[in-house]
């Protein structure tokens, strides 16, 4: 296990965003993030409908290439027509070997924008090119994933269950032209940690290009101050049963990769080298102190490089 104890969330690089009803300046937070390409991560922020509409919706974090240049732009995004800007995008899921990723909003307590965005970048914009509503009910998704199995994709996704140490990852075929989604199934997810009144058995979701399942369990008391607590799980694999038909197969307990006190995780990001090496990156939504990216100090693949 590895302690990531008490990091400074004041270490978000000086990112601020004012809005005319927030008055003092706020640092951002990031309730989804994803790689892109080098070191550049696409990350969505968790604005709603109709108090924070002023709000950005997307950005692209830049890793430092010298101390201290970590940086956050924002993008435009442009909504079709008809369908209205993003409602609390909870997260997001590249498309496996492409630039394109769905931004998914949470279902927000039943609210009625429960839709699933196609997004494309291009240099400082983004493209929605297709809007689908969520096939089935949700409240409160925080981990969509896509995978690729086989020759088929496929979409995972979790609502959070607060205050529960239990809830389900649920996965359906994903076609991206048309935009649609099969039938779903589900397996119960179990977090040994966190556990009690603020639990989030699952705050964000994350699939590798051999089928490794990541999982991000928080602790959030619902305190904009905090405290919160973060685990990071290697959950199972995602792959095909005997007759090729894609699922999630998870192990009997998780493994603890990450343990971050002080922090609430709610985007993994894998970033694959050459090499083999799987690099995790995770992106946190600290509510009244922002929230930061950072690389886990962990192994997985061949090789691990200090």
């Amino acid at each position: 296990m590895i302690l990531l104890a008490a990091w400074l969330v004041a270490s978000i690089y000086g990112t601020l965003f004012r809005t005319p009803a927030e008055g003092p300046e706020r640092s951002l937070d990031f309730s989804g993030l994803a790689w892109l390409r080098s070191d550049t991560f696409l990350v969505v922020h968790d604005a709603k409908i109709p108090d924070e509409s002023a709000r950005p919706r997307a950005g692209l974090m830049h890793l430092p290439r010298i101390p201290g240049s970590v940086g956050l732009s924002l993008l435009d995004v442009s909504w079709p027509a008809g369908e209205g800007m993003s409602h609390d995008l909870e997260s997001i899921a590249r498309i496996p070997g492409t630039e394109t990723f769905l931004f998914v909003e949470s279902g927000d307590d039943g609210a009625e924008r429960q839709r699933i965005h196609v997004a494309e970048v291009s240099g400082d914009e983004i493209q929605i090119t297709k809007a689908l509503s969520w096939p089935v009910p949700v409240t409160n998704v925080e981990g969509s994933a896509v995978a690729r199995v086989g020759s088929e994709l496929v979409f995972l996704y979790a609502e959070r269950a607060h205050g529960s140490n239990v809830t389900y990852i649920a996965w359906a075929p994903l076609t991206l032209n048309p935009l649609a989604f099969g039938s779903s199934d589900s397996v119960m997810f179990r977090s040994p940690d966190p556990i009690g009144p603020g639990a989030r058995p699952v705050s964000a979701l994350e699939v590798d290009s051999q089928g490794r399942l990541y999982v991000a369990s928080a602790l959030d008391l619902e305190r904009d101050e905090g405290p919160f607590r973060s685990v990071i799980w290697e959950a199972g694999r995602v792959d095909a049963d005997e007759m090729g038909i894609p699922r999630v197969v998870l192990f009997p307990t998780p493994r603890r990769l990450a343990t971050l006190d002080g922090l609430k995780v709610e985007g993994i990001a894998v970033r694959e080298r050459p090499s083999g090496e799987v690099e995790l990156f995770v992106g946190t939504d600290d509510e009244n102190y922002g929230g930061v990216i950072r690389r886990l100090p962990v192994r997985i693949g061949p090789v691990f490089a200090d």
